[in-house]
């Protein structure tokens, strides 16, 4: 909880070191014991470095042990992602196949705290189809992906914190800025909004979508909002998701 709240606010230090001590402070003979019941739980800290752009540091992370199946796919989708942001199409397109490979070995039962890992995997295959198509210029697929990772990500089961720890809207919304589709962008950030009250990334583009389609009147109140929320942050945000730059 407290790495998701620091996500939410821009605290990556706090975030990071949060999780990382969360999955240290676990025994390893525990996590093998219990491994049906740990495997979602251990890619968390991956999933953290996604979210704040980590790519070189997602890349480098080791393959989790062959009993943890779930935290194994999850690494394949993390770094197919990061390499989709950094531009290498081939070497994401890779990651894919192995994700889809991956994703084989999950049994059909498994969970991941609430929900199943089926339902959770499937968030996570559109994402990176998502991320991948808009690389390969494949604008309107692209965004039919994430649109579909959103939906799937709407099914979820509620937890604290939330099972998918990085709202697809975020990339959703950064892609749509990115293709001028302010409007869309827009609505994105209000849905996603209404799911996670006061998250500082979607207060940053919906004020960005706001003030891109001239209405600075209504979007004042909303950068307020989002420069408390940011108070304590340590770092600064061009876009509400590092897989796109800001427009």
């Amino acid at each position: 909880m407290l790495s998701y709240s620091a996500m939410m606010c821009g605290q990556s230090k706090l975030a990071i070191t949060a999780i990382n001590n969360m999955a240290k402070g676990i025994p390893p003979e525990w996590v093998k014991e219990n491994a049906a019941l740990a495997d979602g739980f251990t890619a968390m800290p991956l999933e953290v470095l996604v979210r704040f752009g980590r790519w070189d540091e997602v890349l480098a992370a080791p393959e989790p042990p062959d009993y943890l199946p779930i935290a194994r796919a999850l690494r394949r989708c993390a770094r197919g992602i990061a390499f989709a942001a950094k531009g290498d199409v081939a070497s994401a397109k890779q990651e894919q196949a192995a994700f889809a490979a991956a994703t084989m070995d999950v049994p059909e039962e498994a969970r991941v705290g609430n929900n199943t890992a089926e339902n959770l995997l499937a968030v996570a295959r559109h994402l990176l189809a998502g991320e991948i198509l808009y690389r390969e210029g494949k604008i309107d697929e692209a965004l039919t992906e994430l649109r579909e990772a959103s939906r799937v990500e709407d099914t979820l089961r509620y937890s604290e914190p939330p099972d998918w720890i990085h709202p697809v809207r975020h990339a959703l919304g950064a892609t749509l800025l990115k293709e001028g589709r302010v409007a869309e962008a827009e609505k994105a950030y209000r849905e996603d909004l209404t799911r996670q009250p006061n998250n500082g990334w979607s207060l940053y583009g919906l004020g960005r979508s706001l003030h891109l389609q001239g209405k600075d009147a209504e979007a004042q109140p909303i950068d307020a909002q989002f420069d408390q929320v940011w108070r304590e942050a340590d770092l600064k945000i061009t876009s509400s998701c590092y897989c796109q730059p800001g427009p």
